[in-house]
């Protein structure tokens, strides 16, 4: 069964006063950090605050577009968590979207003018019609699970939803 992950972003703090963007990262949220990185051993440094993330999140729209979304994640996620660098800052994010493969300049134009803020909103009127209240929260038709869960309970819910889908009736 085939299945196509599709990555949706909505700024953290339209959720949650306490995750507005130079807030202090809590012991609840350092905690479930250290969880990922044992289980998974991808080593991420957090910030010390909330990061502002919109401009990042219209960055990822407009990466979409141009068809380099997943160099454009994986250069904002390197950025943020291993070299710690701002990505707030139009000019940061504007060197990443060129070493993915887009136009500086335009990109910079398109971040400043908020091009794809209305996917945005349009993200998080989906994610308040699943409930998705938590980060990351991924949809399995439309069960959500949603927070940093264990890798085993991951597991669980993807090889319950993928069976589950092999023995419904075709439509």
């Amino acid at each position: 069964m085939d299945f196509e992950p599709l990555w949706k972003g909505v700024p953290i703090h339209w959720r949650s006063y306490a995750s507005c963007p130079g807030n202090a990262l809590g012991t609840l949220e350092r905690a479930k950090i250290a969880t990922v990185i044992a289980e998974t051993g991808v080593q991420v440094t957090p910030p010390e605050r909330w990061i502002d993330s919109d401009a990042a999140l219209i960055g990822s729209e407009l990466a979409r577009q141009a068809g380099v979304f997943e160099l454009f994640h994986d250069g904002v996620f390197r950025g943020a968590f291993e070299l710690k660098l701002d990505i707030s800052n139009p000019d940061r994010l504007a060197e990443i979207a060129a070493a993915s493969g887009m136009d500086s300049g335009a990109f910079r134009d398109g971040i400043q003018g908020r091009l794809t803020a209305s996917c945005l909103i349009e993200n998080k009127n989906e994610a308040d019609h699943f409930s998705a209240l938590g980060y990351p929260t991924f949809m399995f038709g439309e069960f959500p699970l949603i927070g940093i869960q264990p890798k085993e309970t991951m597991r669980l819910v993807l090889s319950r939803f993928l069976s589950q889908r092999r023995s419904a009736p075709e439509a």
